[in-house]
């Protein structure tokens, strides 16, 4: 799992919201305040460092639910920042 290394805490919020049941790219975009371009642009870093990457979007032809690879990956990206707003909430 070499490719945590090139994730940050808003990596791990994007990954986070993709765990909606129908995760719109525009709405978790616009939650985190960034253009949908500049989530785009991250979710393709995803694809650079994480191995077997595949997200299927709702403004795509298929609306496949993501793989259970990915389900993991989104997952344990949830439980590490559980585990950051923890940390803080105990310091």
């Amino acid at each position: 799992m070499l490719y945590l290394r090139h994730l940050d805490i808003d990596d791990l919020i994007i990954l986070t919201s993709l765990l909606q049941p129908e995760p719109i790219l525009k709405n978790i975009a616009k939650s985190l305040g960034l253009t949908p371009p500049a989530l785009t642009h991250r979710i393709n870093k995803y694809r650079a460092h994480i191995p077997n990457f595949q997200l299927m979007t709702k403004n795509r032809h298929t609306n496949r639910p993501m793989t259970p690879e990915m389900m993991q990956i989104c997952s344990r990206a949830k439980q590490a920042l559980d585990t950051l707003i923890n940390n803080d909430k105990a310091a």
